[in-house]
């Protein structure tokens, strides 16, 4: 027997009916003869009766729900994930713009400061140079007058084979050996001091002419030096701390100096 069923417009009919729907008289018909479309109608039916359940089984989720306040709130919610992923972008770009400046102040500061540390040092050594000048000249012309020799013509030999080292916070002359090497006075290690140097310049048959001669003769050198030996007599403190100067004047006036 077969199956008709009458629908005023076709959209009152099912979608899965729609396609096979007859028009006739202004209305829409469907008919079913064969047991094969009948089957076919029932499992048609069941699935859109699962679907329907399935659909109200989701709408009873919202009872109570105001849908324009949810829709709303949705639409907040992705306005904000838009502007959080537009903010995680921005922020990559400016800690990427951070990191390039922060290198560049490092950079820069790191420069400054080799710069700054590059001067010190060639301040420092060229004070370093002074004072190891001004040390071995006090030291070298009190050793030369004591010895009653000519610092103007000893003192740039003995500079030629002196340097400053630091012992201890302590800074000394060092006497050294034609290969640059630290003279030692004796087989105890006792060190080779200016004064020993002095003495050994004095024996020199070259350095020994500039020299106050021993004796009762002697040249007009030694007449020279025996009316210096007239000059002033003060102590070594006393001439160390004189500028050099002052030094050259006191041993150019004939001035003696004791420990």
């Amino acid at each position: 027997m077969p199956i008709e069923q009458i629908f005023e417009t076709k959209e009152e009919a099912p979608e899965f009916l729609r396609a096979a729907l007859l028009e006739k008289d202004g209305k829409f018909v469907f008919s079913a003869e064969t047991a094969q479309e009948i089957g076919g109608l029932k499992k048609a039916l069941e699935a859109e009766r699962k679907q329907r359940a399935e659909a109200e089984k989701t709408l009873k989720q919202f009872d109570g729900v105001d849908l324009e306040q949810y829709t709303q709130l949705m639409k907040l919610q992705e306005e904000a994930a838009a502007q959080k992923a537009r903010d995680t972008g921005d922020w990559a770009t400016r800690e990427s713009q951070l990191k390039a400046q922060l290198a560049a102040d490092l950079q820069k500061r790191e420069a400054h400061y080799t710069a700054e540390v590059q001067g010190r040092e060639a301040r420092l050594s060229l004070m370093q140079r002074a004072l190891n000048d001004a040390l071995i000249n006090s030291e070298a012309v009190a050793a030369i007058t004591n010895a009653k020799g000519v610092p103007e013509l000893l003192l740039p030999h003995v500079l030629r084979q002196t340097q400053i080292i630091e012992d201890d916070g302590r800074f000394m002359v060092q006497v050294l050996d034609p290969q640059g090497q630290p003279r030692i006075a004796d087989i105890k290690g006792t060190p080779f001091t200016i004064r020993h140097l002095i003495e050994e310049m004095k024996a020199d048959p070259i350095f020994g002419r500039a020299f106050e001669a021993t004796g009762a003769g002697g040249s007009g050198a030694q007449n020279g030096n025996k009316a210096a030996g007239n000059g002033k007599s003060i102590s070594r403190a006393a001439f160390d701390a004189m500028d050099p100067t002052a030094k050259m004047q006191h041993i150019r006036s004939g001035g003696r100096i004791h420990d």
